[in-house]
């Protein structure tokens, strides 16, 4: 399938869905009001999401947008992508945790 990269702007409360989607690679769906289908986190959308996002831009409208499994795993691999940050950090936090906070709980 064929992504396009787009710039929007995903707020703190559609991260922690989208954390959540990173982590389980499942489908997941991301509710974007119109002041956010501009801005600095990039997202890969099929053609089809990306004309749907067009005419709700210019309608002033919001949108929603429905991630597939594959397209969820796509967007952690593009670079630049708000995904593939997401899973870094995962990555870098998982042996910070593992070695601070994970003993003291067990305590």
């Amino acid at each position: 399938m064929s992504y396009t990269n787009v710039h929007v702007n995903i707020a703190e409360n559609q991260q922690q869905k989208l954390k959540h989607a990173v982590e389980t690679k499942s489908p997941m769906s991301i509710r974007l009001t119109c002041e956010d289908l501009c801005g600095s986190d990039v997202l890969a959308l099929t053609n089809s999401q990306v004309n749907r996002m067009t005419k709700a831009y210019r309608d002033g409208k919001s949108i929603t947008i429905k991630m597939s499994k594959c397209q969820v795993v796509h967007n952690m691999k593009i670079e630049g992508g708000f995904l593939g940050f997401l899973a870094g950090l995962a990555a870098k936090a998982l042996p910070f945790l593992a070695k601070t906070v994970l003993p003291t709980l067990a305590t």
